[in-house]
């Protein structure tokens, strides 16, 4: 995971009448990137298709934001990533995400779910936050 990344993150995408449309997903590490799973009939997949912004909000287990929007690419990925972000998420958070994963199998088999990629456009913003300023006081001496 990359570093002052929150395990959980609300994904942001704006429907087509500019209505901003906002979930809470699991994330993990995919590099230089992070990786979702997402039922494949989502809205936030077809706007990712549409290809409309995305932003990425660090939060809380509860969804309450933690920090700033992060501007995004999203790409919708093959069938072979979405099931490494699958085993991913098992090791991340364990019998919870194997629950959810085989009621969504049950529910829509194999196809029902995708992997999207979301690569941040302004990261070091998120990995530094902001730059370190000395206090009146400090000296370099």
């Amino acid at each position: 995971m990359l570093p002052g990344c929150a395990t959980v993150d609300l994904l942001t995408a704006a429907d087509a009448d500019g209505t901003p449309l906002t979930a809470p997903t699991w994330v993990v590490s995919d590099g230089a990137a992070i990786g979702i799973w997402v039922p494949t009939a989502s809205r936030a997949v077809r706007q990712v298709l549409r290809r409309s912004p995305v932003f990425v909000v660090p939060c809380d287990g509860h969804g309450r934001p933690t920090g700033a929007p992060v501007l995004a690419r999203a790409a919708v990925c093959n069938p072979e990533t979405t099931a490494r972000y699958r085993t991913s998420l098992i090791n991340k958070y364990g019998f919870t995400a194997l629950l959810r994963l085989a009621r969504a199998r049950l529910r829509g088999g194999l196809e029902g779910t995708v992997g999207l990629r979301l690569t941040l456009v302004d990261w070091e913003r998120l990995l530094a936050g902001e730059p370190w300023r000395p206090s009146g006081w400090y000296c370099l001496n």
